[in-house]
């Protein structure tokens, strides 16, 4: 078994292990840690998936990265939710976060079933959903509601089983600013926290613009046209 794994396999792996740190986080209290972990297995989806373009992937590998997209950007966001709020609205919060893991394994299975080839997805890409709710957890608490996280939750959720057209995030254009963000918002939590709410709303409003994007017609500006 372990013959069969390569690079690419190795980062998606990693993948999983950050969404599991991200619960065990969660489970400690340590809310802040546990979404900087989401976005951080959100930025080793992407160089999973920079890799296994580089690299000979295999259905091996692209079933694993399924897998550990479920673990990291469907169960480990719903936990965290749950963890934070449960205590205040639990039916309501449990309700919300039950959906949003049936969306989302929903919206991998339709994925893996069709060709690989496709230049677009269909339906919000549930790393996408992740950063979207690990960004608004972490930005200034004035923001944020019960309500309002479960709205969220909600809205991602039927998104990610819409039909819907979302361009792949796969060009230098598109994804330095990206990074750079990420790049802000990742660090700042270890080296100065008090910045961290403030790269995290620039996050939000970033990836707004993206779930928007097919409503707002601005999927050329995301790939890069």
């Amino acid at each position: 078994m372990l013959q069969k794994l390569n690079i690419p396999d190795i980062v998606t792996l990693s993948n999983a292990l950050l969404g599991l740190a991200a619960m065990l986080s969660a489970s400690n209290g340590r809310y802040g840690l546990a979404c900087i972990l989401l976005l951080v297995a959100a930025v080793a989806d992407g160089v999973d998936g920079y890799l296994a373009r580089r690299f000979t992937s295999n259905e091996f590998g692209g079933t694993m990265d399924s897998l550990a997209d479920v673990i990291s950007f469907g169960v480990a966001p719903a936990f965290i939710v749950y963890s934070i709020y449960s205590t205040l609205h639990p039916y309501m919060i449990g309700l919300a976060v039950s959906f949003y893991v049936i969306c989302g394994i929903l919206r991998l299975a339709r994925f893996s079933s069709i060709k690989k080839t496709i230049t677009d997805f269909e339906g919000l890409p549930i790393t996408a959903g992740s950063v979207m709710i690990a960004s608004y957890l972490l930005i200034d608490e004035k923001y944020i509601s019960t309500y309002s996280v479960v709205a969220l939750v909600v809205i991602l959720s039927l998104l990610m089983i819409s039909k819907l057209t979302y361009p792949k995030l796969s060009n230098m254009r598109t994804m330095a600013p990206v990074s750079v963000v990420f790049g802000l918002v990742i660090p700042s939590f270890f080296i100065n926290i008090k910045y961290t709410p403030s790269f995290s709303l620039i996050l939000f409003v970033a990836m707004a613009l993206y779930v928007a994007s097919p409503v707002m017609k601005t999927n050329k500006i995301f790939n890069g046209n």
